[in-house]
């Protein structure tokens, strides 16, 4: 053994040898170098729900011979007990070298000699870098009981660790915790990282190890890290850094040539004296066993590999040994493979096809499995999987519900590089086959209602033994094909028969699958993207099905939330709601919930708004999604980052904290891995997609707020854009700034885009200009272009790269040619601010967004008509998803919602505004209603049908206040806040205009004795005035202080009741104009005011809440005041024959009151927005109710005998009956559309749905 001295580090390269129990797992804690549990288990227990650690129990790991490794673990223990600086210990060799053997036996002996230890050993294919600082952490607070309250209070300090990156994990669980308890540790405390090569992949591991690079050498050099592994680029680097010791493990070392020969004659000596290995007399032992040792040729893996194969012979123990002796062509590890699979079976073609079916899912599986799991994947008899690796012990390593593992990784590179033997394993045969034996088990055991739920309408969690039904049903090995078979498709190339399988799953499993992903608590996580993939896979090559999938990509999208939270609403909510326009939901309308339906009322309209995400409070201000459109970045006010999944809109990573301030732009890399995020707090910042991690923080940040960020599509730079009127190029490698800022702009910088060939930079300022900018010289390429009158909020290159289209303040988009920065085409967005603009992927559309809300263009054809797609104000930023079948919109009064960008209306106008309904009145006959809304138009509506048959009527030019039939139904009278009152010809909408007021007219009433029309204003005053000239008949009548917000005639005319901005009302003589009487007994002015039929009551509706009864002569309180509604009450009306009161109110509710007693009859919730107004019909049954929704609807106090007691919560969208069952969700676009119990008909919106029960 040579040691080698580099500056004031030992760095010794030590020959050793072998690595006999290479693994595949996760990143596991072996619980056996634990000392003991510590006194405090409920600590230990709370650590271990908070850090959540790998574990598998470490039993089975050889440790080195004795005699054998001497002076390599004698170095190795004098480090770890010593007292110098260098607490890391990198020991690195090839495959088969003996790593994990000296670091399992540097840990058991010191296990054993009571000092703490800390042992985590790495598998291959399986492992999870993210888990690895929590998994010590936790190991360390058993093993060492000091060190857990350090943790737990660090931990406590911190508050949840979801968030926290890998970085802040090192510092909160290991560094202050270590340090807080060097003055107690007596001993080095040993950690060892074995096989840390074989921990996930260098792309994922590498903040880990850039971590441990920096993190390690900080902390008490009593802290040891042992670290294992093979020469990877990404190990090595540990060899250089200052107080590191550094071991090179060698096969042709004399240590390992010495102790290969000892191990064998050690581990065949144990066989031969106990009886196992009969060896004749006369056989020379000493010179075969060197004979064998020269063909192990110092490597411990090979010869591991032939003791197991011998003592796995039992019968034949002896004629193996004498096999390997006497082959003169064994000379290396693949040669002995050959031997130890020739001895295994008779490799017959049925051997031969178990043998590799059950291989590659050993080796290609996307997460371990048991002998268990592969023999339901396979569908093989029950002993088959057990006797074929019985025959391969020496191979493989396994255990009763186990997951199985290959000894060693170079029996996998032998096992696909065998071509022309019998085992050989072909992987693109192989990877195809397991595809269609997922498509071959789902087809056999998916089934309807497979967990027996049908009836059982609630939520998954509140099922009787659900997860006993899961487990009767649901084998572990179907769970992992439903979570994995899309997984599989995408290792192979697209072929005839893999997609006459997937088409089969599609139109026959589709719906089963769903219900084992909802059952498993896993929808949300892997629907949508298996779905993407899936498509993805299809292609081009059938188009009918890749239609159909996209519809279940849809429908799972908008149903994400429903199906994952309770199973039968797959078939109780989505196959009833989407039965219209889903292909899927018809294809499978046959397992729809018999127990109810729904009919729809009217043409159900197309909805181009595929998802709406729950974003209450508008705090997402940034989106964009992965190039593969599975996953979603988003940004938030509160400076955090989330990654979540672009179907169920679910949060996958995060929140990641690391930004101080409100984070403007997020964007992945092009190949998805990363991401980057730009901050008003003037930063940064690289993550990793994956696991969240912090990758760098920019150094040199801009001086004022970061606005944007954006990826170059070759991935080799980052630029952003600043307040500070700079455009800045960075290294995505080293987070440092590449050369200069880009100057130019004489005024902040809106928007940078990235040419297709990543060699351009184009951007818009609010200089009104944009400018390309050459991105390796840092000069202007074209421009200033000048052509804009407002700032340019957007700038996007096309697809093609030769024209770049802007938007801006000044309501226009402009298409410009990249050569000669000409202005090609003009486009009028429609009004206001033009916020955001992009290409379509194939760049065949332009999508714009602003004040005029969001459309869609034609990129070549300039004389066709935009599609529309909606008219909400500022919707501040669109962009596609990468396959351009949709596209998402920011708001920050709608929040995020995901749209169908292949729908869209052309923009024709609509028979419905769905402007604010402020007043509704019911004609005397009942058979029409009157509307007046926000927009200053006024319709008439069928009440039976509800059909617009006449209006709008836009000759208001402000909102409509009141709306009132005459008594002969002949006119119609209407008042506004433009000041006039107008009479209508009901018949043709002829109207003549009464004007005077000097403020809002708020409310008119026509008199059941005279030809008289009386409004009430803003100005406080009433008027009457005369149907026949239209002139002022009596009035102005004043006094009403702040203005008169409701007025009413008595019933024989001859009485006026006004409610005013102040607590009371007054009633008035109609005839002589002269005061009768006030009435004050209100907190806050009174918003409605109205007589019963006889006249004798006056019911007052107010801004306090609440409703008084009063008598109409004494002027007496006779009820009241009735406190109940939880908002101001708006409208108020007696029932025809007096018995009861209807109100509405801002809380969204209507209400029946008993007329004596005041008493709650009846309340009635299915409005979306405030109830303006409300009326009873002439039958006293019905009744309709105005909103600021937008619709008028109509209620029936009867109830149908045959109804179950149901409700809709508007907030989560689930009808749900009295006794709490879940009869359907509704989608949000939906649920304005949806008559609830005693709602007959909704009116302005041309379609209705209603829900009706079947009795069985």
């Amino acid at each position: 053994m040579s040691f080698h001295q580099r500056g004031a580090n030992a760095i010794a390269v030590v020959g050793v040898a072998n690595d006999v129990g290479g693994s595949q797992y996760n990143v596991t804690g072996n619980n056996n170098t634990f000392n003991n549990l510590g006194p405090n288990e409920a600590l230990i227990g709370r650590l271990k729900n908070t850090l959540n650690p790998s574990h598998l129990p470490g039993t089975g790991r050889p440790e080195c011979l004795e005699n054998t490794r001497v002076r390599t673990l004698q170095y190795i223990r004098e480090w770890v007990s010593g007292t110098e600086d260098s607490n890391i210990l990198l020991l690195t060799g090839g495959a088969g070298t003996g790593k994990s053997t000296i670091a399992t036996t540097i840990a058991e002996t010191r296990r054993r000699s009571g000092h703490p230890v800390c042992h985590l050993f790495f598998l291959r294919g399986k492992s999870d870098p993210s888990t690895v600082i929590r998994t010590i952490s936790y190991n360390l607070a058993v093993s060492y009981p000091p060190i857990a309250r350090f943790i737990d209070e660090q931990v406590k300090r911190s508050g949840e660790l979801s968030s926290a990156t890998l970085k802040s994990e090192f510092s909160i669980l290991l560094h202050k915790p270590l340090s807080s308890i060097t003055s107690q540790i007596s001993h080095p405390i040993l950690i060892v990282l074995d096989a840390i090569d074989e921990c996930g992949t260098p792309h994922s591991r590498r903040v880990l190890m850039s971590i441990l690079r920096d993190g390690i050498p900080s902390l008490h050099s009593a802290i040891r890290f042992l670290i294992t592994g093979r020469p990877e680029e990404d190990i090595i680097p540990f060899a250089s850094l200052p107080n590191v010791r550094h071991i090179t493990l060698d096969q042709q070392s004399e240590e390992s040539m010495h102790d290969v020969p000892a191990y064998i004659g050690y581990e065949l000596g144990m066989l031969r004296s106990s009886n196992m290995l009969k060896v004749p007399s006369d056989w020379p032992w000493g010179e075969r066993l060197q004979t064998l040792s020269r063909s192990a040729n110092g490597l411990f893996i090979w010869a591991s590999t032939a003791v197991k194969f011998i003592r796995d012979g039992r019968l034949n123990r002896f004629k193996r040994l004498e096999r390997l002796v006497n082959n003169p062509r064994l000379l290396n590890l693949n040669d002995l493979y050959i031997i130890v699979l020739e001895n295994a079976l008779q490799w017959d073609d049925d051997e031969s096809s178990v043998f590799k079916d059950v291989f590659s899912l050993i080796l290609f599986s996307k997460s371990p499995l048991s002998i268990q799991d592969i023999t339901g994947i396979l569908g093989l008899q029950e002993d088959t999987v057990s006797e074929l690796l019985s025959y391969l012990r020496s191979l493989v390593a396994y255990g009763e519900g186990q997951p199985i593992k290959i000894h060693h990784t170079s029996f996998y590179d032998y096992l696909v590089s065998c071509v022309d033997m019998p085992w050989h394993i072909d992987i693109e045969v192989q990877k195809t086959n397991i595809t269609n034996i997922c498509f071959d088990r789902m087809e056999e055991l998916l089934r309807y209602d497979i967990c027996g739920l049908e009836m059982s309408l609630k939520f998954n969690k509140d099922v009787p033994d659900f997860h006993k039904r899961i487990e009767r049903n649901i084998p572990s090995f179907l769970k992992y094909i439903c979570c994995n078979w899309f997984n599989h498709i995408r290792d192979v190339p697209y072929s005839l028969e893999s997609c006459e399988q997937l088409k089969s799953f599609a139109y026959h499993r589709l719906l089963f699958w769903f219900e084992v992903l909802s059952l498993t608590g896993t929808f949300s996580n892997h629907v949508g993207t298996a779905l993407l993939y899936t498509i993805q896979w299809v292609g081009n090559n059938d188009k009918d099905l890749a239609i159909f999938l996209r519809d279940a990509y849809r429908q799972a999208s908008v149903f994400s939330d429903p199906i994952s939270a309770s199973t039968p609403h797959i078939y109780a909510s989505f196959l009833h709601v989407a039965s219209k326009d889903s292909i899927v939901a018809k294809h499978y309308s046959q397992y729809a919930h018999k127990g109810f339906w729904l009919e729809y009322i009217g043409e159900k309209p197309h909805n181009d708004c595929i998802k709406v995400i729950d974003d209450d409070d508008c705090r997402v201000v940034s989106v964009s999604f992965s190039p593969d459109g599975t996953r979603v970045v988003c940004g938030y006010r509160d400076g955090t980052v989330c990654i979540l999944d672009s179907a169920s809109w679910r949060t996958i990573v995060g929140p990641l904290e690391r930004h101080k301030g409100y984070v403007a732009s997020v964007i992945f890399s092009p190949d998805g891995r990363y991401i980057v995020s730009g901050s008003w707090d003037r930063t940064i910042i690289k993550w990793d997609a994956i696991s969240g991690d912090l990758i760098w923080k920019s150094s040199n940040p801009h001086t004022k707020r970061v606005r944007s960020v954006v990826f170059s599509p070759d991935g080799k730079s980052i630029a952003s854009r600043s307040d500070d009127c700079t455009i800045r190029l960075w290294n995505p490698e080293s987070g440092e700034q590449d050369g200069d800022p880009i100057q130019g702009h004489t005024e902040p910088v809106y928007s940078i885009a990235f040419s297709p060939d990543s060699l351009y930079l184009v951007s818009g300022s609010g200089d009104r200009t944009v400018i390309v900018w050459d991105v390796t010289s840092r000069k202007v390429k074209l421009g200033p272009l000048k052509e804009h009158e407002g700032n340019v909020n957007a700038v996007k290159f096309s697809p093609g790269g030769d024209i770049i289209v802007s938007g801006s303040y000044d309501g226009t988009i402009r298409v410009w040619d990249v050569v000669t920065g000409e202005v090609k085409r003009v486009i009028m967005a429609g009004g206001g601010r033009v916020w955001s603009v992009t290409f379509s992927p194939d760049g065949s559309r332009i999508l714009a967004s602003g004040n005029f809300g969001i459309k869609i263009w034609d990129a070549i054809d300039s004389t066709a008509a935009p599609k529309k797609f909606s008219e909400d104000s500022n919707i501040i930023y669109v962009s596609f998803t990468p396959d351009g079948t949709s596209f998402v919109s920011l708001s920050d009064e709608y929040g995020i919602r995901v749209w169908d960008a292949l729908g869209g209306e052309e923009t024709t106008k609509s028979d419905y505004e769905r402007e604010s309904i402020l007043t509704i009145s019911v004609s005397p006959s009942g058979l029409l209603i009157a509307s007046g809304m926000w927009n200053g138009s006024v319709h008439l509506w069928n009440a039976l049908s509800g059909e617009l048959i006449s209006g709008p009527w836009h000759e208001h030019s402000r909102s409509v206040y009141s709306v009132s039939f005459s008594p002969d139904e002949r006119f119609l009278a209407s008042g506004s806040s433009d000041n006039t009152v107008k009479l209508w010809n009901i018949s043709n909408g002829d109207y003549i205009t009464f004007q005077g007021h000097t403020g809002p007219v708020t409310s008119v009433a026509f008199s059941s004795s005279n030809p008289h029309i009386a409004s009430g204003s803003d100005d406080g005053s009433i008027r009457i005035w005369s149907i026949d000239n239209g002139e002022m008949v009596v009035g102005p009548l004043t006094g009403n202080e702040n203005g008169v917000k409701s007025i009413c005639y008595s019933p024989d005319g001859t009485k006026i009741v006004s409610g005013s901005d102040s607590r009371g009302f007054r009633i008035w003589n109609s005839e002589t104009g002269q005061l009768i009487s006030t009435l004050i007994g209100h907190s806050s002015w009174v918003n409605s005011v109205a007589y019963s039929r006889d006249g004798s009551r006056i019911v007052s509706g107010s801004y306090d809440n609440t409703i008084i009864l009063w008598d109409a002569e004494s002027g007496q309180v006779v009820c009241g005041p009735i406190i109940n509604h939880l908002g101001w009450v708006n409208s108020v009306c007696f029932s025809p024959d007096g018995n009861r009161v209807l109100s509405g109110s801002y809380n969204r509710s209507v209400r029946i009151w008993d007329a004596s007693t005041g008493n709650l009859c009846r309340s009635f919730e299915g409005h979306m927005d405030r109830v303006s107004s409300v009326c009873f019909f002439p039958d006293g049954i019905h009744f309709a109710s105005g909103s600021n929704d937008g619709t008028i609807r109509i209620w029936t106090l009867e109830d149908d005998a045959n109804d179950v007691i149901w409700h809709l919560r508007h907030k989560d969208g689930w009808v749900v009956s009295k006794n709490g069952e879940l009869i359907m969700w509704i989608p949000p676009d939906l649920r304005s559309y949806l008559c609830i119990m005693n709602n007959t008909r909704i009116l302005n919106i041309p379609f209705n749905m209603k829900l009706h029960f079947i009795t069985l």
